[in-house]
């Protein structure tokens, strides 16, 4: 008779490396007991429970998992599965915790064969890299004495009424407080913030380091870390592990974040009283973005930085992410396929739902997080390198976790009840895809603005001064009616200029019959009166075009409200708007996204922003066959308060961020009236175009993507 060979979670023990450390932990947010096993080459804590602490005590090598099981559960007093077995040994071996079956020399030889060269090292650890700099124990224990006195009640409330006054002083000079931000404009300017960023961030991490070594723990190392090659400063405060009294940890999480409100209270009040310069802009900066950046970064618990590990003690659970993770992972395979599998967690249920949340959270968060960062170094560099370094991102850190979970379904489809969840799983899955699949509303929006369809803009043909201004806004006109009287002295001199002149070449050529001179010029004579009476009349066509008229029927829409005789404007200065009282006509500038839903004749909707005005129906016309090269409706440009989105480039003007196509809709004959309207209004035009399924919308935007960027 043969025997098969043991499999891995039956085969003995090997022995527990002989250098590793216990001590007790601090008590989970239930009350329950921990304890901590330190790997001191490593300088890493794991905090274990009651049945870790029983497994651990009973493990002996040669041991089998069985044997192992019922050891720990004598002590334990209840009976210990054998998944908890499996799940804890191949915790110990991952971790190196175990010694290798092998030996050392094998646990060596298989470290060797998983190690990877520098260049495959880089690209799975580009977005963090971290490397250290300092060990900066025996200078913090040297230097704690002065942060305690800085720390102390005095110091503290010292801090605190120099931010008050800082704040009363700014409040009444706010003008010139929030007028400081220009001035990192300037190179001196921004070599200041970095300056005080480098400082601030400097200071954030001594107060974690000196908060940790007050409460007994050791500072390894203080460094530097790449985060998507961005630097940050990082303190190793992995010895607050040991602390039982997870408030003193709360303490060393938050320190750094209170030493930058502090630093930013001292701020508030030195602006008060630098001169204006880079000195003054600093202190604004640390003052208000510094601080305020810094709480939207660390105190965010969805990130590992400060706010997750005050997350972490102010609920009582290490290892919050990987636990919620598991706890999410084992939630979505009960909702999906109804495993029966035990809760990874014993907790309660609230403390459940609350964890739970957290890691979908976190979920969501990462696939935009690491989504935009893909496209980001996609963006910094160039694009062969970019395309790699956004798929290793996508591939790793979105499309792996999906598939390794995909790979557990697919390695338990045994056990999954075909007549069970899966009938509904599989019936939602289906539901969905139909729902993706299915056209829905072809809806498009179109900004949009409703005008005249005759307008001119009063403008001064050259510099003059306001004698007259003959109506008001808002009034109606007739064609030829005179709306602005102007002046201007120096024509006026020229006019009187070239009439002396005229008279002057008449008179001689009146007295030319009794004088032989004059008579045998008479014919330059004939020619310089023709010239000088050409620019007299010339002169006084400049001068009757500073009479400002109306040049159509129709309504002074919009007159410059500081026009008073005496004013003097410069040429080309715009005075009004003058506006026709027919019908009005809606040109809207069309996404890329919509261009393809729209069809001549399609009807919609003219919605005002004003709320007073009323909705109008409106006809598409036409749409261009090009993309706008420049927004050529101002009201529409984001810099001017509209709704499409430009970049401002020199000499070219505002460039729409994302292709644009000019729309002209038709009113209806009796529609969009002007009157008790402004000249202009903004809004939006609501069109019912061709239905579109969202995933063919998505797929053609991909398509687009890949086409645009296709080139190298």
């Amino acid at each position: 008779m043969s025997v098969s060979p043991a499999g891995p979670d039956s085969a003995p023990l090997t022995a527990l490396r002989e250098d590793l450390r216990f001590h007790p932990g601090a008590p989970a947010g239930e009350g329950a007991p921990t304890w901590l096993v330190y790997d001191p080459p490593a300088h890493r804590y794991y905090e274990i429970d009651a049945t870790g602490l029983a497994l651990l005590k009973a493990w002996r090598a040669g041991l089998t998992p069985a044997e192992l099981a019922a050891r720990a559960g004598s002590d334990l007093g209840r009976a210990v599965a054998p998944a908890e077995v499996a799940a804890f040994r191949a915790f110990a071996e991952q971790n190196g915790l175990a010694a290798h079956p092998g030996g050392w020399a094998a646990q060596a030889a298989q470290l060797a064969a998983g190690r990877t060269g520098f260049a495959s090292w880089l690209l799975h650890n580009y977005l963090f890299i971290r490397i250290p700099l300092v060990r900066p124990q025996a200078f913090l224990v040297r230097t704690l004495p002065y942060a305690r006195r800085l720390a102390g009640g005095r110091s503290l409330g010292a801090i605190a009424a120099a931010g008050l006054l800082g704040l009363l002083l700014a409040s009444r000079q706010w003008d010139a407080f929030t007028s400081t931000f220009l001035h990192f404009l300037s190179v001196e300017g921004l070599g200041g913030y970095l300056a005080a960023l480098v400082v601030v961030k400097i200071l954030h991490e001594l107060g974690h380091a000196y908060v940790a070594v007050h409460h007994g723990c050791r500072v390894s190392t203080m460094g530097v870390a790449f985060m998507v090659l961005v630097p940050v400063l990082y303190t190793d405060t992995t010895d607050a592990w040991r602390l039982r009294d997870r408030r003193q940890r709360t303490r060393i999480d938050a320190a750094g974040i209170l030493v930058e409100l502090g630093v930013a209270m001292l701020a508030t009040l030195a602006w008060s009283f630098l001169p204006e310069g880079t000195l003054r802009s600093t202190a604004f900066f640390l003052a208000t973005a510094g601080w305020a950046m810094s709480l939207a970064v660390n105190l965010n618990p969805l990130m590992r930085f400060d706010g997750y590990y005050l997350a972490c003690d102010a609920l009582g659970i290490s290892n919050l992410q990987p636990r919620a993770f598991a706890l999410a992972r084992w939630r979505l395979r009960e909702w999906l396929f109804d495993l029966g599998d035990p809760c990874p967690e014993a907790w309660s249920l609230e403390r459940r739902r609350a964890v739970l949340a957290y890691g979908f959270a976190v979920w969501l968060y990462r696939l935009v997080l690491f989504t935009g960062i893909a496209v980001m170094v996609y963006a910094m560099t160039f694009k062969l390198l970019g395309l790699l370094l956004f798929a290793v991102e996508i591939g790793w850190f979105v499309a792996a976790p999906i598939w390794r979970e995909a790979a557990f379904w697919w390695r338990n489809r045994a056990r999954i009840d075909p007549a069970g969840r899966l009938r509904m799983t599989a019936g939602a899955l289906a539901l969905l895809l139909v729902l993706l699949g299915l056209p829905v509303s072809g809806r498009v929006e179109i900004p949009a603005i409703a005008e005249p369809e005759r307008s001119a803009r009063l403008t001064a043909a050259a510099p003059a001064r306001v004698e007259a201004v003959e109506v008001g806004a808002g009034a109606a006109v007739a064609a030829g009616q005179v709306l602005l009287r102007l002046a201007s002295p120096k024509l006026e001199h020229e006019i009187a200029m070239a009439r002396t002149k005229l008279d002057l070449i008449a008179f001689r050529r009146d007295r030319r019959t009794a004088d032989a001179l004059d008579r045998g010029a008479s014919l330059v004579l004939d020619r310089e009166f023709a010239a000088q009476r050409e620019t007299l009349a010339g002169l006084e066509r400049r001068r009757e075009e500073l009479v400002i008229r109306a040049a159509f029927d129709g309504t002074l829409a919009e007159l410059e409200p500081d026009l008073q005789p005496g004013r003097w404007v410069g040429r080309g200065e715009e005075l009004g708007t003058l506006a026709s009282n027919g019908r009005r006509q809606v040109r809207g500038l069309v996404a890329e996204d919509g261009l393809r839903r729209l069809y001549a004749g399609a009807a919609g909707t003219f919605v005002p922003d004003d709320i007073t005005a009323p909705s109008l129906p409106v006809t598409l016309a036409s749409v261009s066959r090009a993309a706008a090269a420049t927004v050529e409706i101002p009201y529409l440009a984001s810099h001017l308060g509209g709704p499409v989105s430009v970049r401002e480039e020199k000499g070219v003007g505002p460039v729409p961020v994302e292709a644009q196509y000019t729309a002209i809709l038709e009113p209806p004959s009796d529609g969009l009236r002007l009157s008790g309207s402004p000249a202009v209004m903004r809004g939006v035009v609501i069109v019912s175009g061709t239905p579109e399924s969202l995933a063919g919308r998505a797929l053609r935007r991909v398509v687009a993507v890949l086409v645009r960027e296709s080139g190298f």
